[in-house]
């Protein structure tokens, strides 16, 4: 009769709980691990073309005003049905007061996991209210507007051709613009990222687990680009980005790969606040990234040509497109979006308050707390399977003296 070998099995469990906890230990230091050398190599490839994505924001801004419900808005929803061949699209259709509202998401890779979310809005605002502005006829949205959507176009052109092993979603949101609005106007004021907030209200807690990383770009075409750390925020995706924006070249004072002065596009030392399509989803604890240029024709926040009659396509640049777009397509060559759904979120409660709308303080849970807590809770299982086992073996074997 064969014995069975208590101990080894005891031991073969054992070294299973040990391991568990590893595969989140890989996805917190999968940036760490990339070399810089393989950064600058993969530069070299980098196929996202400025000039094409320059030419959708003058077709979009073509298409009129792209208020929710409108025509031009319509116009638009058609125009990425055409550009995006080869995609997954569903229109999400929903209703806010009087407002028509239709998200569009398009899907790459269905199914295979550490999805990371692109997203960009792509209404316009039913008023030029701006204090700066001269009259209150719908802005073009040239840059707040057009330029995100040009660029999730480009990439959306792009990514098929990476080989990239995880899911991708490009989301276009409708009405992220169309907050704090004079209704004695005749418009329809509605919160700020309503659209967004709608799209998250669409998702499975499943879903939600599964997003790795969501990147908003808004307002990234002005010709003179100045990108600062927008929060709530992951902390690890801005640190990624500094990163990469380093070695590109787009960080002051920073050597970039041929050891050349990098030009002031990043600084992540300049931190804001600001409600845009990435607090929804923060929300609900998808690790999320807002890059926006929030200082557009004036030094000042949120002033010069925002929500102004002068956000319009000559202040939009192929070259700061190019910059942005290659940016985030760097990071997917490298699967840097991919791995840092196990790393923290900040709210950064001390930073410098700039935001569209007031919003109230969330109590943030810290992902990297809850990753301290699930070691733990293996160590404990640990701990208590071999006290386990060790009386299971001294139990086994005076039986088998007996």
């Amino acid at each position: 009769m064969m014995r069975f070998n208590l101990r080894h099995h005891i031991s073969a469990i054992i070294i299973v709980i040990c391991v568990m906890p590893a595969g989140n230990s890989m996805l917190i230091s999968h940036e760490s691990e990339i070399q810089d050398s393989l950064i600058c190599e993969t530069i070299d490839f980098l196929s996202f073309n400025g000039s094409l994505a320059n030419q959708s924001v003058h077709e979009q801004v073509d298409m009129g005003p792209r208020t929710p419900g409108s025509n031009g808005s319509h116009s638009l929803r058609m125009y990425l049905l055409d550009h995006l061949r080869g995609w997954d699209l569903t229109f999400q259709n929903h209703q806010y007061k009087e407002l028509n509202i239709t998200n569009v998401e398009a899907v790459y890779n269905s199914g295979m996991g550490n999805i990371v979310v692109l997203m960009a809005h792509y209404d316009t605002r039913q008023l030029a209210d701006s204090v700066l502005s001269n009259n209150e006829s719908p802005p073009d949205g040239a840059n707040d507007g057009a330029s995100g959507v040009a660029a999730l176009l480009e990439l959306g052109r792009i990514i098929p051709e990476l080989g990239l092993n995880h899911e991708i979603r490009l989301v276009f949101t409708d009405a992220e613009d169309q907050g704090n609005l004079d209704e004695s106007k005749n418009v329809t004021s509605i919160p700020w990222a309503t659209g967004s907030q709608r799209w998250v209200e669409n998702l499975s807690q499943t879903e939600i687990d599964g997003i790795s990383s969501l990147i908003v770009l808004d307002m990234i075409g002005d010709k003179d680009l100045d990108f600062g750390k927008t929060i709530p925020a992951n902390n690890t995706l801005w640190d990624i980005t500094q990163r990469l924006a380093k070695l590109m070249g787009l960080v002051e004072s920073e050597t970039d790969c041929d050891g050349e002065l990098g030009e002031p596009v990043f600084d992540i030392s300049d931190v804001n606040y600001i409600t845009d399509d990435h607090v929804p989803p923060h929300n609900v604890g998808i690790p999320v990234m807002d890059i926006i240029d929030i200082r557009y024709g004036s030094e000042e926040v949120l002033s010069g040509h925002w929500h102004t009659e002068n956000d319009t396509i000559d202040k939009v640049s192929a070259d700061s497109l190019e910059k942005v777009g290659k940016l985030v397509e760097l990071g997917l060559r490298l699967g840097m979006w991919s791995g840092s759904n196990s790393t923290s979120n900040d709210s950064n409660s001390n930073s410098s308050l700039s935001s569209n709308d007031p919003i109230s303080d969330t109590s943030i849970e810290n992902e990297e707390n809850t990753y301290r807590l699930m070691i733990g809770l293996f160590v404990f299982l640990f701990i208590l399977i071999s006290s386990l086992a060790g009386a299971w073996v001294i139990f086994a074997e005076k039986q088998g003296e007996v």
